[in-house]
């Protein structure tokens, strides 16, 4: 994946996220349907399986450019939660790393549930990951 490809993806996902769901509207998925940014979701949510590693770089292409709030909450429970849930054997060691040495992954790494992690990978996240804020 390119550079531009990646500035892309996490501009478009920035932008299509960056407002909090009107909790009153009552067909949500015409209003996602209808946003010019969807297919950043749809692409992110199909790289979960066939394409995890592409994944975890359009992760952090999305945190570096320091989105606000809702976005994060919404990388956090969405793409990172499912690169976990998904791959959790596979990238837990490249996880911790980051988390390690990054506080802004640590930080979003606060905002994931355990959804379909084993409890060994869960454990591993809650000793590397920072959760303030995120009550």
């Amino acid at each position: 994946m390119t550079k531009i490809e990646l500035e892309t993806i996490a501009h478009d996902f920035i932008k299509g996220n960056e407002k909090p769901f009107d909790e009153h509207i009552d067909d949500l998925s015409h209003v996602i349907e209808q946003s010019p940014y969807a297919w950043a979701d749809d692409l992110i949510l199909s790289l979960t399986i066939r394409a995890p590693e592409q994944l975890w770089d359009i992760i952090l292409a999305i945190l570096y450019k320091d989105p606000p709030m809702p976005v994060l909450a919404v990388l956090a429970a969405g793409p990172l939660e499912d690169y976990l849930a998904t791959n959790n054997e596979a990238f837990i060691s490249k996880v911790e790393k980051q988390a390690r040495k990054d506080p802004k992954f640590a930080f979003l790494l606060g905002g994931v549930w355990q959804n379909g992690m084993t409890d060994e990978t869960w454990a591993r996240v809650k000793k590397v990951w920072d959760c303030s804020g995120w009550d």
